[in-house]
């Protein structure tokens, strides 16, 4: 038997499944039109079974079905975990005793199942810590749970033991459930030992797993209260797993020296509220502005959140700063300038740079040495790299705008970054720029052509209305036909538009219409929600994995449009 593995088998969208799986101990996986998959012994015999039941349903539909049921058919062994959502809001937890069964008798729906035994059927979702609850988030009815040691932990949960929580989070900080408990070890730190953690698992205490508009002001807004900040802000931080430090800023100005062993005007802290950069190259436009670029951005309509907008939280600030940047707060090659110049030779050949940065005895910052000033150098042997020309050079710092640091990198090709207290962190590069860049800017061009695909779809699809009936399905769809010519409807419109059946076959699309209008909403508050695209890498990322998705299955649909 191999290693074990844990499942997620869901019990149908409403739960029509779950109390027979609860009360037989079965996964049952749905597909009622399915026939015995027994004699499937690949994954091609599967898509041909598929295929003959669901001759309607679309290839890639059909692929991913694919993929669940063989899953479920041969992958799934006995042993594994299974965990079930059940409608309650709770969990069940229990392991695969056998093999793929298909029940003749039984009920459709209720015929492709593995026997299971259920450890328990009450776990409470709160007594899993909020990085293995999210991993609970897939939409599809069979997946695995691969991630933050799903299996050691659901194991736990099995036995009535507590989730111990992400296991690369240090020990000490683990289980810790409260911001008021995070004080407290920040409180107990050593001076020279402060308190550091990733931000997936500050979030954590939290109960967020991204680093949305509303976790950052939450967390912000608590840690306040408690005197405390993080080093450097959680916003400013390439990615999620960033180790950040988490400080003490509400001592009196002697103990603060004391406990941190320097002044505060040293730390990387987020600005206070109205203090970021009106010329920040990156903040939102105006309704009517146009854009960035040649990109027209989509503007959010009045009121066309609905009850989102009413429970959206400030965005996390918007000034994106220097510190964004992966390379601005990586690890570089440097050397002193009491290094003997050999070694800057050395690093030179064997890392194949063009220059290194110089600091001095204390860590700052001093300049750069290139092959030009080792060249021009005729010293001994023994020569160290102050006795060459060192380059004095432009930095700017972890917090300032990124955009103050365009023009250097534009005129040199480069520009260092160093911390609040002069401490190398990184260097900026034009690619890292221009990476970046695209990065802002592919959310904006993604909606920009799913819109354009909707809007040509739904168009075509209400003149199709009158052609098969004769006239109209409502009296407004022909200034609908107009609003939709010209770009003037906005996101909640489609979506209205998707969910009328008339509107719907007319669009010929053999997509299940309520799932598909439901991911259409999906994208829709992505685009309202997160129009600071870039104010959190993570939601930004999964922000463009789901509408690249949607944006798919039109072209699917739409191969020419």
């Amino acid at each position: 038997m191999g290693a074990v593995r844990a499942w997620m088998v869901r019990a149908g969208a409403d739960g029509e499944r779950e109390d027979v799986s609860i009360a037989e101990s079965l996964a049952v996986a749905g597909w009622p039109e399915l026939g015995d998959l027994t004699g499937c012994m690949t994954p091609e015999d599967l898509k041909a079974e598929l295929a003959k039941a669901y001759p309607r349903e679309n290839p890639r539909v059909l692929g991913n079905w694919r993929g669940q049921l063989w899953r479920f058919r041969a992958v799934m062994s006995p042993g594994d975990l299974i965990v079930l959502p059940l409608k309650a809001g709770n969990i069940a937890i229990g392991h695969l005793t056998g093999d793929y069964q298909f029940r003749t008798e039984a009920a459709p729906g209720l015929r492709h199942v593995r026997t299971l035994t259920w450890n328990r059927t009450d776990v409470a979702r709160t007594e899993l810590r909020a990085d293995l609850r999210a991993t609970l988030g897939s939409l599809l009815t069979v997946s695995e749970l691969r991630r933050f040691d799903a299996v050691k932990r659901l194991t736990l949960l099995a036995a009535g033991e507590p989730d111990p929580g992400n296991p690369d989070a240090p020990a000490s900080l683990r289980l810790l459930e409260k911001p008021a408990e995070l004080a407290d070890k920040v409180a107990e730190a050593p001076a020279d030992k402060p308190v550091e953690l990733a931000v997936r698992d500050l979030l954590s205490i939290w109960d967020f797993v991204s680093r949305s508009g509303k976790a950052t002001a939450a967390i912000r807004r608590d840690l306040d209260e408690l005197g405390l900040a993080v080093v450097p802000p959680i916003t400013e931080v390439p990615s999620i797993d960033h180790i950040v430090r988490v400080v003490p800023i509400g001592l009196a100005p002697e103990a603060e020296r004391q406990a941190l062993g320097k002044e505060t005007a040293n730390l990387e802290l987020e600005p206070e509220e109205g203090e970021d950069s009106a010329t920040d190259l990156l903040a939102d436009e105006e309704p009517d502005s146009g854009g960035i670029g040649d990109i027209s951005l989509p503007a959010v309509g009045a009121g066309e959140g609905g009850d989102d907008d009413q429970e959206a939280a400030p965005p996390a600030p918007v000034l994106v700063t220097v510190g964004r940047l992966p390379s601005a707060r990586s690890e570089l090659k440097t050397v002193k300038l009491t290094d003997p110049l050999n070694r800057a030779v050395e690093l030179l050949s064997e890392n194949g740079y063009d220059q290194l940065p110089v600091l001095d005895e204390d860590g700052h910052l001093r300049g750069s040495i290139t092959w030009r000033e080792i060249g021009a150098t005729n010293r001994p042997a023994t020569a160290l790299v102050r006795d060459a020309a060192v380059l004095k050079v432009r930095s700017i710092r972890t917090d300032e705008p990124m955009v103050d640091c365009l023009a250097d990198v534009a005129d040199h090709g480069c520009v260092f970054v160093v911390n609040p207290d002069g401490s190398l962190s990184g260097i900026v590069t034009g690619h890292d720029l221009a990476h970046r860049f695209e990065q802002e800017l592919r959310p904006y061009a993604l909606i920009q052509e799913l819109e354009l695909r909707l809007r040509r779809a739904l168009r075509k699809a209400l003149m199709q209305v009158k052609e098969i009936s004769g006239q109209y399905g409502l009296p407004g769809d022909p200034g609908r036909i107009v609003k939709l010519a010209n770009q003037g409807m906005n996101f909640s419109d489609y979506i209205t538009l998707l969910k009328r059946d008339d509107v719907w076959h007319a669009t010929g699309w053999q997509f299940p219409q309520q799932s598909f209008a439901e991911r259409m909403d999906r994208v829709r508050k992505i685009r309202n929600e997160t129009m600071h695209f870039h104010t959190s890498d993570d939601d930004r990322i999964n922000a463009v994995k789901e509408i690249q998705i949607a944006l798919q299955m039109l072209k699917t649909v739409q191969p020419q449009a």
